[in-house]
């Protein structure tokens, strides 16, 4: 399959993989980091134990991906067996034109929640929580890009988490 078709179908899909279309360069873009909240992890957890949060997103009723964070309680870095950081998949880009749709559902398939976001939404860094009754966009200070490795990326949840922490006080920036 040639980069061309590929790109053409992905963009039906709202995600971009190459970048010679210029239709790519016409579609909003947002940026969501999935974190979890304090109340996400079991009772019983410890604040060295790695919990694994599974997540399904489903974009515009068609496109599925899976979304994995491994975090701990204390919020210091997951490590893997071999002491690396632990694997994430929690950084998304969205694509769209006038607005983007997507459900959330949890590791059993259960629907948590529908997001959806608009044109004026464009453009930023949001994050998100992978809870249900939670506010769900969060607008952050990160770049419209993704991480570089799985240190970053739990960097990218620390700061949502943070950010999440930090709002509490003032609801406004949550919607």
């Amino acid at each position: 399959m040639t980069c061309r078709l590929l790109s053409a179908l992905l963009l039906t899909l709202g995600l971009t993989a190459c970048n010679d279309s210029p239709e790519s360069d016409q579609l909003n873009q947002v940026f969501l980091t999935f974190y979890p909240l304090q109340s996400s992890f079991p009772e019983e957890t410890s604040d060295e134990q790695v919990v694994n949060f599974k997540r399904l997103l489903i974009a515009n009723g068609v496109e599925e991906v899976g979304i994995t964070l491994n975090q701990r309680l204390d919020g210091e870095t997951p490590l893997d067996d071999e002491q690396n950081p632990a694997y994430q998949y929690a950084v998304f880009r969205v694509s769209f034109s006038n607005s983007n749709t997507f459900d959330v559902y949890d590791d059993n398939q259960a629907f948590l929640y529908t997001q959806t976001v608009f044109a004026e939404d464009a453009g930023q860094h949001y994050c998100i929580a992978i809870d249900e009754n939670e506010p769900q966009l969060i607008e952050s200070s990160l770049e419209m890009r993704f991480p570089k490795d799985d240190a970053e990326t739990h960097d990218f949840i620390s700061h949502c988490r943070e950010l999440y922490r930090n709002q509490l006080s003032s609801p406004e920036t949550a919607y």
